[in-house]
């Protein structure tokens, strides 16, 4: 999904080892640097053993860049490859067995908590938006950025009469979405468009084909789509086979991390399609604007910068007492995206980052787990907080982190690991008096998935090499339940090994509180149900667009089915 690097390829640089060359990297060389003495093997090439921090600067003294890294990690926009400029979705896979969103929904969700549908929450900024202002600057970028037709108002064509009704127009981000068309003539092709702007202002996009039936109607969890960027009875297709529009940046994400402030905008079109399969939509029918949020009106949100801890802490609405839960990932800053849709269905969730926010430190280096400790005590104490008992769930990094906080404090009482390892990766934490070494990365072992994106998969040691067993993290210690969630196609490391040594470890001590879910052809970042797949992604701590994997009707299905698991996990052992 990432663009094609540009320019022109050096040839014969040796680079990560004697069999790789920049030429197959797809890297450019600037100004040669030498290599300090000291750093070369027999063969005359570098072998280097590196933290994760470090990576960066060890391919920085090599006089090698990614092409097209500079402008992602400069704001500015990558600048148009060939003739095309935008990204096509991956090769569709198989569906999953019995894969929710394979399911006609006939049915309404189940009643949870959600905004509603004619009230603004009330943590919009004062400054209110013009709506009509905001979708007549998403049209004119969409039309520059895909040359097709989006008009605004009603079509055209002889097809006055469709309708198209999406609910609920405005709720939360993990709700299923109702879309239906009707007025349209027996049996006529037509084309669903989603348009969505980010709380960045970036443009995502999604297209879909498909046929009316002999009523004119069309419904998206009855109907299937009949090409586009997926296939099949797909209700919430649109949303996650969304997509950066045109010259946007195909390694940013569209999910927010900050403050929820502004929802997901989508406007989603019907247009009269051409009888040709390749031949672009015709006018619009029909469009609806929908609102997903990630809050609602009712949540408090705290923000915390007293003492050391820093963070968001997210009340649901009530006097409670609420369960408690901790949220961390592993990519650096404040991610409050999952801990508010968790508040929302009644966790009081504080979204905990420990690098890279505000004053805590840029990077990822030598962590302590009296930190996490003292979180875990703010949430046990609060008074709204069900005690004292609590859970952690997190992903990558924070999942990792998460083992350690089971297994060295107490009251940990659940533990939702998302594609997280079970040794002690790449930084050193210190654990009252033991230390756990950080399992480092071979650079030697970074491969090219394609130009300018790299594959760190095999990159990481062996946890289980008997040089790197202080740094394993000792589960067994850990009265937890465990929820184990995998991606099996997750490229980042492998995180289905790393569970099924997990497995292997806790059974071998007699333990039993463990689930483990398995689901195919799913990448590392699994995040809530609906969001977009991205298989590349700039990685804020290596600073470079990494390889995630997954296919993305799997991925997409891994994400729903397991967020119905993690919330059904929670309920269960929290209360």
């Amino acid at each position: 999904m990432s663009e094609k690097a540009t320019g022109q390829h050096a040839r014969g640089h040796s680079f990560l080892s004697s069999r790789i060359s920049a030429g197959r990297l797809g890297m450019k060389r600037s100004v040669p640097q030498p290599v300090p003495p000291g750093d070369l093997e027999s063969h005359g090439h570098p072998r280097v053993w590196l933290n994760c921090s470090e990576l960066p600067e060890a391919l920085g003294r090599r006089g090698l860049r990614v092409s097209g890294l500079d402008h992602a990690l400069s704001g500015r926009r990558p600048p148009p490859v060939g003739s095309s400029g935008s990204c096509r979705p991956p090769a569709l896979c198989s569906p999953l067995p019995l894969c929710p969103c394979r399911v006609a929904q006939a049915a309404p969700p189940a009643p949870e908590p959600r905004p509603s549908a004619r009230r603004r929450p009330t943590a919009v900024p004062a400054r209110r938006e013009d709506p009509s202002a905001m979708w007549r600057v998403a049209r004119g970028a969409l039309r520059r950025a895909l040359g097709a037709p989006l008009p605004p108002g009603r079509s055209l064509s002889s097809h006055q009469a469709a309708t198209l009704t999406v609910t609920p127009g405005t709720g939360l981000a993990d709700e299923l979405l109702e879309i239906r068309v009707e007025g349209l003539g027996p049996g006529q092709p037509v084309t669903l468009r989603a348009a969505a702007v980010s709380h960045r202002g970036r443009l995502f996009h999604s297209s879909a084909r498909y046929q009316a039936d002999s009523r004119g109607a069309l419904d998206l969890a009855r109907d299937p789509a009949l090409g586009g960027d997926f296939t099949g009875v797909e209700p919430m297709g649109l949303l996650w086979s969304l997509k950066p529009a045109g010259a946007e940046n195909p390694w940013l994400r569209q999910m927010p991390r900050g403050a929820m402030k502004n929802p997901l905008k989508v406007e989603v079109t019907v247009h009269d399609r051409a009888p040709q399969p390749a031949a672009r939509p015709g006018p619009v029918l029909a469009s609806a604007q929908v609102q997903r949020w990630f809050s609602t009106p009712e949540l408090l949100r705290t923000r915390l910068s007293a003492g050391r801890l820093r963070g968001v802490f997210l009340l649901p609405p009530g006097d409670g007492p609420f369960p408690g839960l901790i949220d961390m990932f592993g990519d650096g800053g404040l991610n409050e995206s999952r801990a508010s849709l968790l508040a929302c269905r009644g966790f009081a969730t504080l979204a905990l980052p420990f690098f890279g926010y505000e004053d805590l430190p840029p990077i990822m280096k030598d962590l302590n787990l009296d930190y996490f400790e003292e979180a875990v005590q703010f949430v046990q104490s609060h008074s709204k907080v069900k005690g004292p008992n609590i859970g952690v769930i997190g992903s990558g990094k924070g999942a990792e982190l998460a083992f350690s906080m089971a297994s060295f404090l107490r009251n940990i009482a659940v533990v939702v690991s998302i594609n997280g390892c079970i040794s002690n990766t790449a930084t050193a934490l210190t654990c009252g008096p033991l230390i756990l070494p950080g399992l480092p990365f071979n650079l030697d072992k970074v491969s090219a998935a394609e130009p300018g994106v790299y594959d760190i998969k095999e990159a990481l040691v062996d946890p289980l090499d008997p040089a790197y067993q202080e740094s394993r993290i000792p589960l067994e210690k850990a009265d937890a339940h465990f929820l184990l969630i995998v991606g099996e196609d997750d490229r980042h490391w492998k995180s289905s090994v790393y569970a099924d040594i997990a497995v292997k470890h806790l059974t071998e001590h007699g333990k039993t509180n463990f689930t483990l879910l398995r689901y195919p052809n799913a990448g590392h970042r699994i995040d809530p149900p609906y969001s977009p797949f991205f298989s590349v992604a700039l990685d804020p701590v290596l600073k470079m667009p990494i390889l995630g994997g997954g296919q993305l009707r799997d991925h997409a299905c891994a994400q729903i089915e397991s967020w119905k698991k993690i919330l059904e996990f929670l309920h269960l052992h929290l209360g």
